[in-house]
């Protein structure tokens, strides 16, 4: 009490300034909001050290294989000069120094019918329809435009269909190119300039853009929804605008801080800082309602130093280990492998601390300013508070017996890593580029095999015919492969070392569309002894048939017999990041998740000064735990990188509800009253703070379900499942606890 009577007596004796103060330096600090950014890749999920991530950086490095941006062209019919003419103005547009090679305007090349096209119909005219009209421009004549497609039948299924509706223009940006800028170039160009077609902006980049972009937009919608479903909950369980703003103002507050921190410290943001938004919101409150709540219980002690003395200093007590433990649970998915899960854990950790310290300054303030007070009893709730502890045993029997069709069904639970779970529905970007990759015949994610060879190596037909075999291994088992033997296998029937030099010398340095990745330097390297196969799979396959066949794919390669000292590598890209993330997620889980009940349960232990207590207290937390995965199955929801940050949230959450039930049994415990008794006092009441906690927190997440993010409704859908059992777990679990002889 000694420490809290100094703080007590400030806050009675000068609220107003201490108000006025802390809002200062919550502007102050908030102001650093303004820097915060979203990030979209699902590579930042692997440390940099990974190996799949630094055998990909090696093929990058020797090929530069190039971002680009790809626009999706749709129309009656593609071979319609006006069609291709308003493709070439686009592309003269964006490209605007097209021999700088990207130096000044940051595209390295432009790719499209439209233009091999011109460079067709710029050729001399030769006999047999052979050359061209020799003028650098797209022909009026149908039939001349159609003789160029044929011979451009390479192309097809690459920058056109057989069906003439659909075509795309690839634009292959340099390193240093401002890859945002290029980006709005091109949709300022489209707007201009598509009249007779379709025109819609895809790739990778181009997606990732548009989800980031989506993804703070959702946040915008998240925020005030969010905020109007806490706000409804305040006003329904407390019934006067005073509880609301006590309530509120100090989680306005603490947000303020928090991403004004993350500002400052940690700007890089990704979808699950969406989740962060709606939990500070729903758990925020919580700390505001216990010790809002407390200070209207001690109505009957006049001296008001004395009573907010004693709100600090028992509820407050409670409030403060309630935090300490929350801090872990969310603090533990710092020790994740995975960069966004350490971010994700350091944003809530540095939230709750400010909702904490917001909650400890603000509450007594406001209840001093507003002259707060709450005086009626809720006797449905009397009631239903002495059916709980009538029917504990019964109730304890239950949850046992749930407990135990839970871990049978454990062996159940899925693991995914869908990366278009995580992109809002209705993203253009992300249906055309699923849609290019399905009618174009290769997946959404692009995959490599390095091959290596002795110098000049390439140029020998048994080397050249050993990677074609190992090509059509990969074909049969589901996956589709390309390489320089297709090139060499069109040309050469039969292959001569002479004719497969000279086929190699046209790949040199000749920009090869590859999905939306291209090789600057080609497909081989200048010694002939290196090259990539480029493997993908079909768009939309789930994480498990995609391990299974990249794990095919490494063992063709691994057994692959390549003449001249040829050797393989296991496959890198983008697939192969998927399944990485998707073999951690459960051991990432499993390590923070016992991280985090060690440093809890010893927090407890310190906090409450007794390990019988400590144990007891953190048990209801395990139950929820082992109704986790029934609750999975139940809703049939993977583990994916999104949800599998709830075992440590519910930590963090549930532990919060126990802590202040058994610190309210402990006070009337103190206080001489029957332990039956004591239960039922706490259920009465600070049992009724509980389910106002818990209401406020399900319907911050239920915000969630106003953006299209299906990975985000499934994080919201588990999390107030579990809260809903945390809640019912500190209200049917522990009274038999606390009931039992432990408790004296």
């Amino acid at each position: 009490m000694n420490i809290v009577h100094p703080l007590a007596k400030l806050l009675v004796k000068r609220p107003k300034t201490v108000l006025i103060v802390y809002t200062i330096i919550t502007i102050i600090i908030g102001l650093q909001v303004r820097n915060v950014y979203m990030q979209a890749d699902l590579a930042t999920f692997l440390p940099k050290d990974d190996p799949t991530l630094q055998l990909w950086t090696k093929i990058n490095e020797e090929f530069q294989i190039g971002s680009t941006i790809i626009i999706y062209v749709e129309a009656d019919d593609i071979r319609d000069p006006y069609v291709l003419r308003e493709m070439d103005r686009i592309s003269t547009k964006i490209n605007t120094y097209e021999l700088d090679k990207g130096k000044t305007d940051g595209v390295f090349s432009v790719t499209s019918i439209a233009q091999l096209i011109k460079q067709e119909n710029a050729k001399p005219p030769l006999p047999k329809n052979l050359g061209g009209t020799g003028v650098f421009q797209i022909p009026d004549d149908p039939q001349l435009i159609n003789t160029y497609l044929a011979r451009l039948q390479a192309m097809q299924g690459v920058l056109f269909l057989n069906t003439f509706d659909v075509a795309v223009i690839v634009f292959q940006l340099s390193d240093e190119a401002d890859y945002y800028q290029i980006l709005e170039n091109v949709k300022a160009a489209i707007g201009k300039e598509a009249r007779y077609s379709t025109m819609t902006i895809t790739g990778s980049y181009a997606m990732q853009q548009a989800m980031r972009d989506q993804n703070l937009r959702s946040l915008s919608i998240v925020f005030p929804l969010a905020a109007i479903g806490v706000a409804g909950s305040l006003f329904f369980f407390h019934r006067t605008l005073k509880g609301l703003i006590i309530g509120f103002m100090p989680l306005a507050y603490a947000i303020l801080l928090t991403f004004g921190v993350l500002g400052t410290i940690q700007p890089e943001m990704t979808i699950l800082s969406i989740a962060v938004i709606a939990l500070l919101l729903g758990l925020g409150v919580d700390y505001s309602i216990y010790l809002a709540n407390r200070f209207a219980e001690e109505h009957d002690v006049s001296d008001k130093i004395t009573r907010v003395e004693r709100t600090l200093g028992l509820t407050g007590k409670a409030v403060f280990l309630c935090a300490f433990t929350t801090i872990i649970g969310f603090g533990s998915l710092m020790t994740s492998s995975m960069p966004p899960m350490v971010t994700f854990g350091f944003g809530c950790a540095i939230g709750i601390f400010f909702v904490f310290i917001s909650a400890i300054i603000l509450v007594p303030c406001l209840c001093i300013i507003l002259h707060f007070e709450k005086h009626e009893t809720n006797h449905h709730w009397k009631r239903f508070a002495a059916v709980l502890v009538d029917n504990r045993k019964r109730l304890f029997a239950i949850s046992c017996f749930f407990i135990v069709l839970s871990l049978l069904v454990l062996p159940q639970i899925k693991t995914d890593v869908n990366y278009f779970d995580m992109a809002p529905q209705g993203i253009p970007e992300v249906e055309k580029l699923l849609e290019y990759s399905e009618k174009f015949g290769t997946g959404a994610n692009f995959n490599a095999l390095y091959i290596e060879t002795n110098i000049q190596g390439l140029t020998y037909p048994e080397v050249i015919e050993a990677i074609y075999e190992m090509e059509e291994e990969i074909r049969s088992v589901g996956g589709s492969a390309y390489s320089i033997a297709d090139e060499i296998k069109k040309v050469n029937d039969v292959l001569e070392r002479s004719k497969i030099i000279e086929t190699i010398a046209e790949f040199l340095g000749v920009s090869t569309i590859i999905l939306d990745k291209i090789a600057r330097q080609g497909l081989v390297d200048e010694q002939y002894s290196k090259t990539f196969i480029v493997v993908s799979f079909p768009a939309g396959t789930s994480v498990e048939t995609l391990e299974k066949l990249i794990d095919r794919v490494n063992d063709i390669a691994e057994n692959a017999v390549i003449p001249q000292n040829g050797r393989v590598s296991r496959l890198a890209g983008q697939d192969v990041v998927t399944v990485e993330i998707n073999k951690q997620i459960m051991s990432s889980q499993a390590t923070s998740l016992f991280i985090a009940l060690l440093l809890v349960l010893a927090c407890l232990i310190i906090g409450f000064n007794s390990i019988g207590i400590g144990f007891l207290t953190l048990l209801p937390v395990l139950v929820v735990l082992a109704w986790e995965p029934g609750a999975l199955v139940m809703f049939d929801i993977p583990l994916s990188i999104i949800n599998i940050t709830v075992a440590s949230i519910m930590i963090g959450t549930g532990i919060d509800y126990s802590i202040q039930t058994t610190q309210r049994v402990r006070e009337e415990i103190a206080k001489g009253v029957p332990k039956t008794e004591a239960v039922k006092t706490m259920i009465e009441t600070t049992g009724w703070s509980l389910v106002g906690a818990a209401a406020t927190t399900c319907m911050a997440l239920l915000s969630t379900f106003a953006v299209g993010i299906p990975a985000l409704h499934q994080f919201s859908i588990v999390v107030i499942t579990l809260i809903g059992f945390s809640f019912v777990a500190s209200l049917c679990i522990l009274p038999s606890l606390l009931t039992s002889r432990f408790i004296k």
